[in-house]
């Protein structure tokens, strides 16, 4: 169950992986327990753009119909391939998985209870960590993985074209000079700027990729809880036995009752609040903060803190729009059963972190009816 936590709470790492998926082996053996993005070689993939002006409305379109076309050029070998679809504008394509086993690669990570955050190709995670103003030029970028190469054609910012090719070095591809190169050994951290294709070969499910955490947090903020009322209670019941011992030994000796209304004793908060928690209607609550952040697109969820007895909760994110953080707190400040919501704290994200912390307070009904 740790682990379990431990790697829904985990931000995740890219991992390159090429044909055979041995990268992926190794990284659960060693690391279970985590997080991953694993990005796909070139070397396994196939990829596909669609004509222009195809009547493809939506990602289930593109699929169907990059299905169909990989079933012509590939045959009944095609059936086995797993195909991430991806739209952009009037822009689509997409990309076949024929060099690893995406079945395989869930059984690994569910043995290691490593959380597969995306599954995509490494071209796609490459050009989004590209800086902006060359995400928005107009001309050629290309991943090169030895002898072969992704060579991504924008025009400005939208991608027109992209082909997998075999060369024996970057020349072999004539032409301009690239806008830019990638490979391997680059660090692949997504920029701000002009969207890019993001096909993932994991299924899409119609949720949102918040729910995850949001849910972990909560079931983590309830684990803790019912842990300490669990402690409390044990010290209670030591407490006890121990004044049933002096009791027995000196008779002579009457305690006064402790006085009515001055406190409630500490165990007996704790196991309040732990039932109060246990009371509190989270999947209203997540669902509206999940909903919210969705619609923000850049709202990066960090943290949850509740307090069932005071009907008090914090949210804790990342984005890197001061102005959608202030949005979100309007937002949530219109939803029935929530009340006193501000915008309290907003900082520079720690090193490693793209954007600006964020923290929410608000005040909200509870299962008591608080």
């Amino acid at each position: 169950m740790r682990r379990q936590i431990a790697a829904r709470l985990a931000k995740p790492r890219h991992v390159f992986v090429t044909p055979g998926g041995d990268e992926f082996a190794a990284w659960c053996r060693d690391l279970p327990g985590t997080a991953v993005e694993l990005v796909i070689s070139a070397r396994a993939l196939h990829e596909l753009v669609t004509e222009p002006g195809l009547p493809l409305a939506d990602l289930d379109a593109v699929q169907a119909y990059a299905q169909q076309q990989f079933a012509h050029y590939f045959g009944s070998a095609a059936q086995r391939f797993a195909i991430a679809p991806w739209k952009l504008g009037e822009a689509a394509g997409a990309s076949a998985l024929h060099g690893l086993d995406l079945a395989a690669l869930r059984s690994q990570a569910d043995a290691a209870h490593v959380r597969l955050a995306a599954v995509r190709p490494a071209w796609a995670a490459w050009l989004a960590s590209l800086p902006a103003a060359t995400r928005a030029g107009t001309g050629r970028a290309v991943w090169h993985e030895g002898d072969v190469a992704v060579v991504i054609q924008l025009d400005g910012g939208r991608v027109t074209g992209l082909q997998s090719r075999r060369v024996q070095q970057l020349a072999d591809l004539g032409g301009d000079a690239p806008l830019a190169v990638g490979t391997p050994a680059d660090e692949l951290i997504a920029q701000p700027g002009p969207a890019t294709p993001q096909p993932d070969f994991l299924p899409r499910n119609g949720r949102s990729p918040l729910a995850w955490p949001l849910a972990a947090t909560g079931a983590l903020v309830l684990a803790t809880a019912a842990w300490s009322a669990v402690d409390s209670h044990r010290g209670l019941d030591v407490a006890q036995a121990a004044r049933d011992r002096v009791a027995t030994l000196r008779p002579a000796v009457v305690a006064k009752p402790a006085a009515r209304g001055r406190g409630e004793p500490a165990e007996n908060r704790a196991g309040n609040e732990a039932r109060a928690l246990l009371a509190m209607p989270w999947e209203p609550l997540l669902t509206r903060v999940e909903i919210a952040g969705a619609e923000a697109k850049t709202i990066a969820w960090l943290g949850l803190d509740a307090s069932a007895g005071r009907g008090e909760l914090r949210l804790e994110g990342l984005t890197t729009d001061k102005l959608l953080a202030l949005q979100l707190a309007e937002q949530l400040g219109t939803t029935p059963g929530w009340r006193q919501v501000v915008l309290s704290r907003f900082s520079a994200a720690e090193t490693g972190l793209v954007g600006q912390r964020f923290e929410i307070n608000a005040r909200v009904a509870t299962g008591s009816g608080s």
